[in-house]
């Protein structure tokens, strides 16, 4: 805990005025320490440090709500955020007051993180957040589309699903202080993770409630040679060069080969689509120019079923569903009606016979439109 002495400083014209710190403990907004931090994270994500994740980052991490309260395996996560990058962040806020209370909330924040690829994807956190926001701000991918300057909010959510599948998380956990044993773990369990990231959070609060507060975040497990070590993963442009050199640099020759072919078959016929992801990817263009199919470097095929991608609308997509469930690539028994976005294929490219193949690229001419047309 801060002591009397734990001051910042403001500077009034030539006066320097300090503001003592106010202890956390006593409550903000008329709420108990948990719940007012879970107010504050709510109302303000922007109160997650970015730069201290990255430090030296021209694009440091920033941060929209997905939803309070997140279902995760029979528990309940206090915030769940995504930042620009589609990286989902677990946020879990804390009155950390006694030695099994500072090991339980670690442990706590891992099995959810354990659990989130279970629990949140095939688009359940997609789901989820759209409910969290319905009828608010447009919804959530308006938010999103605001917050982060993107345009194809199908493709972030996309990039979600893998980085979720891929094991690339964020842990927070906030709290008013964290003692030194708490801080030594934290900062290890980061050092060691390569995919995922934790952190603690400190929220220092100076002044006096009647005024103006002071709110100054403090991240802890973070250190410039774990941050430069894990990096940080930007989207870019897939040109089809780009893509072949990509392709060319994958272990495992057979997916290699199998996205090779497919990429020849949609330059050659017109229907490529470039796309900005961090790994890489290419899609078809449409009849009506959107996206409707896009192929991964781990081999899976993701189809675009909302109506709105389809000229012939709700008939038309119901007739390329049909074409695809005949091929066996999709569930006899998905409804398209009930899919916000879209649905990955059963099978990978390399799970698919070179006659199956051919078949599928045919169905997919037929609702793909030349890019010249």
């Amino acid at each position: 805990m801060p002591g009397k002495s734990d001051e910042v400083f403001v500077i009034q014209g030539e006066v320097l005025r300090a503001l003592a710190a106010r202890p956390f403990r006593e409550g903000l907004f008329g709420k108990n320490l948990e719940e007012a931090l879970q107010t504050l994270i709510e109302r303000h994500p922007e109160l997650l440090p970015g730069k201290q994740m990255e430090p030296g980052s021209d694009d440091p991490p920033r941060f929209v709500l997905l939803c309070r309260e997140m279902p995760v395996a029979g528990w309940s996560l206090d915030h769940l955020l995504v930042d620009q990058r589609a990286v989902l962040t677990l946020v879990e806020a804390k009155l950390i007051q006694n030695p099994e209370a500072r090991r339980d909330v670690i442990g706590q924040i891992m099995e959810y993180a354990a659990n989130a690829a279970e629990s949140w994807g095939s688009g359940r956190a997609r789901r989820k957040a759209g409910e969290f926001w319905r009828d608010r701000d447009g919804g959530i991918d308006a938010i999103i589309k605001r917050e982060f300057g993107i345009g194809d909010v199908d493709a972030f959510w996309n990039d979600l699903e893998r980085n979720l599948q891929n094991g690339k998380v964020r842990l927070v956990i906030v709290a008013d202080e964290f003692r030194p044993e708490v801080r030594r773990t934290i900062e290890y369990l980061n050092a060691e993770m390569s995919n995922a990231e934790i952190y603690g959070l400190e929220l220092r609060c100076y002044g006096d409630e009647s005024e103006s507060l002071v709110l100054v975040p403090y991240l802890i497990g973070q250190t410039q040679a774990t941050a430069d070590r894990k990096g940080s993963t930007q989207a870019v442009w897939w040109p089809v060069e780009r893509l072949r050199s990509a392709y060319a640099d994958l272990q495992d020759r057979d997916i290699a080969e199998r996205l090779r072919e497919a990429l020849d078959w949609a330059v050659d016929k017109g229907f490529f689509l470039e796309a900005k992801t961090q790994a890489p990817t290419f899609g078809l263009r449409g009849r009506s120019g959107d996206r409707i199919v896009s192929f991964f470097s781990d081999g899976t095929v993701y189809c675009f079923i909302n109506e709105k991608h389809y000229p012939g609308g709700k008939g038309e997509r119901d007739h390329f569903v049909g074409k695809l469930k005949g091929l066996g690539l999709l569930a006899p028994d998905l409804d398209p009606g009930e899919i916000k976005s879209g649905k990955t294929l059963i099978r990978k490219l390399i799970d698919i016979r070179e006659d199956e193949l051919k078949k599928m690229f045919d169905i997919f001419s037929h609702y793909c439109r030349h890019r010249e047309a």
